[in-house]
């Protein structure tokens, strides 16, 4: 069986995403981002221009001028890898300050990422507390008879003198004068009394300690748990059902957390909406329902703006619309290097292209660009329109680009070697829906694909992990029993 760990380039591409040049302990602090693949020496643009460039000025030059420098053809694009391109997303997202934040109610915050470091405005517990049910007492009074006073709603309005006791339950407030608590076992109740009557607050009665307590036993101190001004949730946190209980522990009701991006979806296609009637020779277009199902799945509430037809002043207007709504837009057809919407993107949108051919089966074709829209920073991802494509580029390029753009840094997928059998190769690195399962009998998982290689629709539907090959060479054309990485995604 072939080991293809230290063989697999692409197992970098998601631990790039996953795993940050950053400590633990300073998450706190802005997070920086390096990778020596991807400094400005080494990345050409396919853009002359400056990414501050205002849309006020697209139409100074001629409309026929323009339209002929979209048809030109343009020059071949350099192919870079899945790992390159995630860093670069990454630099290009946290250089231009993509991430906002706003104020939101705690009670509102599941699932939400933290804008700052949060700490506590107060003690927690707040004052000494009970640990158990039992009686607080003065420890100087050692052994012997106490009279158990009424209880009174809050702890103020009363006060342990000598001789006196007063019950509290595990949780209650020490009153002023007591420093120790006695259990129940340790005590025997002189009047007749009835255990219903224990918290009677009108029921008065007399006890006798019979261990002498000794000070703060059964006593939580003011800040035992957290203390004021310390450190409770560190910047990029994900808000959880433990960090929510701790916000609220700490009497914090609202809370800066991270802004989602807005996200927008548009095909180029002359493909049919799902409310129209088929017709020979048409298809009904179908990913930006998968997209918005998976967005909505991973928090986001993406905004839909439909079909355009391939025509140049049909697609401009489109994305204008768009660019006017949202901060994102992913754009699913005519994304190749020799299409007409790169050129769009250049010339009536000033846009920076910084990749649009990357090294992966299937995605070969998706862009990555921004520009300056109305004075706000725009992000578009374009991708092919195939909707075995589709699923695959939002998992590896999608995903991480919107995480990254809200602050979700460690949003970590389950990588794993997975075991497989009889896989073809491609001269690209390769990602491929699967369903890994394990056996009892064996310690490793198996990947379990459909023996058709062209249903990669129902491949997806079917799918729990993508399995990460690596590109044929002379050597290796194909895999009879290999291990590789397999990331999985639980439906």
């Amino acid at each position: 069986m072939i080991s293809l760990k230290k063989n697999h380039q692409v197992i970098k591409t998601l631990l790039t995403y996953l795993i940050l040049n950053e400590s633990e302990t300073n998450r706190d602090s802005s997070i920086e981002y390096s990778c020596n693949e991807c400094n400005s020496n080494e990345i050409s643009y396919n853009n002359d221009s400056d990414d501050s460039y205002d849309n006020s000025t697209l139409y100074d030059t001629s409309k026929e001028e323009m339209e002929n420098r979209i048809y030109k053809k343009q020059k071949q694009s350099v192919m870079i890898s899945v790992e390159k391109a995630i860093c670069i997303i990454q630099n290009t997202v946290c250089d231009n300050d993509y991430i906002r934040e706003k104020i939101m109610k705690t009670n509102d915050t599941y699932g939400r990422i933290t804008a700052k470091n949060i700490y506590s405005p107060i003690n927690v517990p707040p004052c000494k507390t009970s640990t158990k049910r039992g009686y607080a007492v003065l420890a100087s009074d050692g052994k012997g008879v106490r009279k158990v006073l009424k209880a009174h709603a809050t702890c103020d309005k009363i006060s342990v003198v000598p001789g006196t006791c007063v019950r509290v339950r595990s949780g209650d407030p020490i009153p002023n004068g007591a420093n120790t608590v006695v259990t129940p076992e340790n005590i025997k109740i002189l009047d007749e009394c009835n255990d219903d009557d224990y918290f009677n607050i009108d029921k008065e009665y007399e006890i006798e300690v019979l261990v002498a307590p000794e000070i703060n036993e059964n006593i939580r101190n003011a800040g035992d748990e957290i203390k004021c001004s310390q450190l409770i949730i560190k910047k990029f946190t994900c808000l959880g059902p433990p960090e929510l209980g701790i916000l609220t522990l700490c009497s914090l009701n609202i809370i800066p957390v991270t802004e989602l991006p807005s996200v927008g979806l548009l095909s180029i296609s002359n493909e049919l909406e799902k409310s129209e009637n088929l017709t020979l020779g048409y298809i009904y277009e179908s990913n930006r329902v998968t997209l918005t199902s998976l967005l909505k799945k991973n928090g986001y509430d993406p905004v839909d703006f439909g079909i355009s037809a391939y025509k140049l002043n049909a697609i401009t207007k489109k994305i204008e619309d768009a660019l006017d709504e949202v901060d994102v837009l992913v754009i699913m057809g005519h994304s190749n290097d020799k299409d007409i919407l790169q050129s769009i993107l250049r010339e009536y949108f000033n846009a920076i292209i910084y990749f649009d051919l990357l090294n992966m089966k299937p995605g070969k074709s998706t862009t990555f660009a921004s520009c300056t829209y109305n004075y706000k920073k725009k992000i578009f991802l374009c991708m092919s329109a195939n909707p075995a494509t589709v699923p695959i580029v939002a998992h590896i390029v999608l995903l991480p680009l919107l995480n990254t753009m809200h602050g979700n840094f460690f949003k970590l997928p389950i990588i794993l070697q997975t075991c497989i059998n009889n896989h073809e190769l491609h001269l690209r690195p390769k990602f491929s829906w699967t369903t890994v399962r394990w056996a009892e009998e064996e310690m490793f998982p198996r990947a379990y694909c459909l023996k058709n290689r062209h249903q990669d629709i129902i491949k997806y539907q079917k799918a729990n992990a993508l399995l990460m090959l690596p590109p044929r060479t002379w050597q290796i054309p194909k895999l009879d029993a290999a291990f590789v990485p397999g990331i999985l995604f639980f439906n």
